[in-house]
């Protein structure tokens, strides 16, 4: 064999090695102790602490049904405990305000952001509505990763652990979650106080919101189902990561 197959050789098995290396997320970054955000602007993420909980007999949880609050949000907001703490299955424990802050620092803007009630007078999906009656700025994708008793980690997209159903000629069916979310940053701007990271409609008490439809109405029919989620207590991370950067508006 002839150095130059040889060399062709070794280097298609170390890429066939780094390609089916299987992820570990502990290795791509330093995770965040409880009580602080990380914030990796070479890779372009936000990582935060949290817990595992079953808001059990609330919206959406195991059982379809319109939602404002998020699956995901903060134990604090507004320099106080966060209103809706108790309607999160991934408790974080930061304040809402410095999530908004790390990804600001990431270079994420809001560009369309109400206080919730400014938000309740451009409600629903009339014939005037307008592009300003949409929660808006730049998008981002979420996920959410754990460690596995047998020591190796799971990752899933904030969305896999949700079903969504529609009505599709008179018929109700179930279908994927396809939010589309955005950072607007009104909680945080107009310290809401709910705590509310990325809520499952356009509603302005969070900072992240799926705008697909106008602010609050109408909602998605959504099922959080917990079979999907690690076990109450669990540590897990949760992943934010803006999409692309528009600039312009800032609060």
């Amino acid at each position: 064999m002839s150095d130059r197959s040889l060399f062709r050789l070794l280097f298609a098995i170390c890429l066939t090695l780094i390609v089916t290396q299987p992820l570990n997320a502990a290795d791509t970054q330093t995770l965040p102790k409880p009580g602080e955000v990380f914030v990796d602007s070479n890779r372009r993420e936000l990582v935060l602490s949290a817990k595992v909980q079953f808001p059990e007999g609330k919206p959406c949880i195991n059982e379809f049904g319109e939602r404002v609050q998020a699956f995901a949000g903060c134990a604090t907001a507004a320099g106080g405990d966060a209103k809706m703490a108790g309607y999160f299955v991934f408790l974080v424990d930061v304040e809402t305000e410095r999530v908004f802050d790390g990804l600001i620092e990431l270079g994420c803007r809001p560009r369309v952001h109400y206080s919730i009630q400014e938000g309740r007078q451009r409600s629903g999906l009339k014939p005037e509505t307008r592009p300003e009656d949409y929660l808006n700025g730049d998008p981002v994708v979420l996920s959410v990763f754990w460690q596995a008793d047998n020591g190796t980690w799971i990752e899933k997209p904030y969305q896999d652990f949700v079903i969504e159903q529609v009505e599709v000629n008179g018929q109700l069916i179930e279908k994927p979650w396809t939010p589309h979310f955005v950072f607007h940053g009104s909680g945080a701007i107009h310290k809401s106080g709910t705590g509310c990271i990325a809520c499952p409609c356009d509603c302005p008490g969070g900072i992240i919101a799926d705008n697909r439809f106008p602010i609050y109405d109408p909602k998605p029919k959504v099922r959080f189902d917990m079979s999907l989620a690690p076990p109450p207590g669990t540590q897990v991370y949760v992943r934010i990561r803006p999409i692309a950067s528009r600039g312009g508006a800032t609060p």
